[in-house]
């Protein structure tokens, strides 16, 4: 039977918010997809972004720069329409999951249903 105590301890990864709410881009980033994460990220509330989630943000950006680049060219040649609505399908399901949209940052009670009223309680 192996020894407990030589197993390493497990590591723990803390779900805390960004640094100074507002993660800044990656380095490694180029300038047009840096540009597009600050503007997100001015865009959304502080704290909107955890360490856990900033691989679907760059993701984000890097589809929203590439549709941009294949809008432009769709202009001269139709045949980049189809990747075009694949990066525009792209960067909308992430805006969706990362909370980007208005529905998702609405948080508007849902209704309730009124039971009704009865006759007799009355």
């Amino acid at each position: 039977m192996p020894d407990p105590s030589a197993d390493p301890p497990p590591t723990v990864v803390p779900l805390v918010p960004a640094r100074h709410g507002r993660p800044e881009p990656p380095d490694d980033m180029p300038p047009d997809q840096k540009q597009v994460w600050r503007d997100v990220v001015r865009s959304m509330p502080a704290y909107s972004f955890a360490p856990h989630n900033e691989h679907l943000l760059r993701l984000c950006c890097v589809h929203v720069v590439l549709a941009a680049g294949l809008a432009d060219r769709v202009t001269r040649d139709v045949k980049f329409g189809p990747l075009l609505a694949r990066a525009t399908n792209t960067v909308s399901k992430l805006a969706k999951v990362l909370g980007l949209t208005p529905r998702r940052r609405q948080r508007t009670p849902r209704p309730r249903a009124v039971p009704p009223t009865r006759p007799w309680s009355a």
